[in-house]
């Protein structure tokens, strides 16, 4: 991992894998053992430590209780009266929704024309069908029948029609087959081309291994370090290990490494066009509907084969989608070797893996790890406004400092003006007073000047 680790890190709880699954084989692990250096993904062990360093403090034992919320239970059911009020409500409701006439519906039934009614409303109608009671009584009426309601004439010209109850399974197995196998169709080929996608994507094998190498080096001395590989479960986990910085984790920081080692690496979402479709899928689901239609289909061909004006409504249609459905097992296994290889590929149990499982899980990790791309830009751009906003407040700090020694200097020149005018002023006050001085006693007895005192005494000699 490059330099020895200097601190004690969080631990990545993530669900490690034997060697045995990983070691001479062909999987996402060994992949990268043929990379050059070049090509290897590298991690910032210092931002790590940084990070993810562990900090001592007192262990607060908090108790978390788990509230499961129960679902109630309905039971009971509605026990409805043969050929009541409310029942024949029912059916006339039923009814007046096609707009059609009871007997041209009826007429549309002997025929087997379904094309009118669709599946959802044919399997309707067959749950409105008289119960064997009720079959009894319509065919022991022997009153006048004008005077029934619309709803009660409808069941009784029913029951007259032989195999009635055929015939509206046969109009309902051809309505509902070819949208029943057009969804599967789509749920296999989704699955398939997921799981190609997971198979292909060299990007997201990258990113994978560079967890890897972060968790073993957060791991190191540990029972969970030094993997070889771990479970596509653990993927999840990555936003549970908690940085230290506020609003961080580990996903964050593998984000940042990805666009560090290389910036193409962060497009491997926009590869993975199917996961999320597959992840909304049931491998299961799809296997039980494909049995279903076949058994259906071929209950359908056994009971009709024997009476020959219905055989002849449904023979082309029973030979059509049989042969639709052979289609189909190409198909499946087509899908099925797509789960297997992805299975092999990713390490895990081939008999139990569960592909749209694993697109579940690749969903929500591009899904978190979109999240935190965009945090992480966000985050990197508030951090530019602060350091922007920090660095106009020092340059307005020194703008107004500048500012008050200009202001400063501008008031000190009339001051030393004033000062100067005032010394001037005090030198020539200190003129005047030593002249001044000099003439009080120029001007008293005795004190008389050389040329004034000796021209009169030169004066009297003369």
């Amino acid at each position: 991992w490059g330099r020895p680790r200097g601190s004690r890190l969080r631990n990545f709880n993530w669900e490690t894998l034997p060697q045995d699954r990983v070691v001479g084989r062909q999987n996402i692990w060994t992949a990268s053992l043929g990379e050059s250096d070049r090509s290897a993904v590298h991690i910032d062990t210092s931002s790590m430590e940084e990070l993810f360093g562990r900090r001592e403090q007192p262990k607060n034992l908090s108790v978390r209780k788990s509230f499961r919320a129960k679902s109630p239970q309905r039971g009971g059911t509605i026990e409805v009266s043969i050929l009541d009020s409310k029942r024949s409500m029912n059916i006339s409701i039923f009814l007046k929704q096609f707009k059609r006439p009871v007997q041209d519906i009826l007429e549309d039934i002997k025929q087997g024309a379904s094309a009118a009614y669709g599946a959802e409303k044919l399997i309707e109608l067959q749950k409105l069908l008289p119960d064997k009671e009720e079959v009894k009584k319509l065919r022991g009426f022997r009153g006048d029948r004008v005077g029934l309601s619309e709803a009660e004439l409808f069941l009784l010209h029913l029951v007259d029609m032989p195999s009635y109850a055929e015939r509206l399974e046969a109009m309902v197995v051809r309505e509902e087959f070819q949208p029943r196998l057009r969804s599967l169709r789509f749920c296999l080929r989704t699955l398939t081309e997921a799981a190609h996608e997971l198979l292909g994507c060299g990007e997201l094998h990258t990113v994978m291994r560079l967890v890897l190498k972060a968790g073993n080096y957060m791991n190191e001395g540990g029972y969970a370090g030094s993997a070889v590989g771990f479970r596509m479960s653990s993927l999840l986990k990555l936003a549970d290990t908690r940085a230290n910085k506020p609003g961080m984790n580990l996903m964050h920081f593998v984000v940042m490494e990805v666009e560090k080692n290389d910036k193409k690496l962060l497009e491997f979402p926009t590869k993975l066009k199917n996961i999320k479709e597959a992840s909304r899928m049931f491998t299961q689901e799809v296997h039980s509907e494909l049995e279903t239609l076949k058994r259906k289909l071929e209950s359908l061909g056994a009971t009709l084969s024997c009476q020959p004006d219905l055989w002849q409504q449904v023979q082309d249609f029973v030979q059509e989608a049989g042969t639709q459905l052979a289609e189909m097992g190409g198909a499946v296994a087509t899908f099925e070797t797509a789960r297997r290889a992805l299975a092999e590929f990713l390490c895990e149990d081939e008999e139990r893996f569960s592909l749209e499982e694993c697109c579940s899980i690749f969903n929500s990790f591009t899904h978190r790890f979109l999240r935190a791309r965009q945090e992480n830009e966000d985050r990197a751009e508030l951090e530019i406004k602060r350091k922007r906003r920090e660095r106009e407040r020092r340059e307005q700090e020194k703008k107004e400092k500048r500012t008050s020694i200009a202001s400063c200097s501008h008031r000190e020149c009339p001051m030393q003006a004033a000062s100067l005018e005032l010394a001037l002023l005090r030198d020539y006050s200190n003129g005047l007073g030593r002249r001044s001085l000099r003439q009080e006693r120029s001007t008293q007895p005795g004190a008389l000047g050389r040329s004034h005192s000796l021209r009169p005494i030169r004066g009297a000699e003369g």
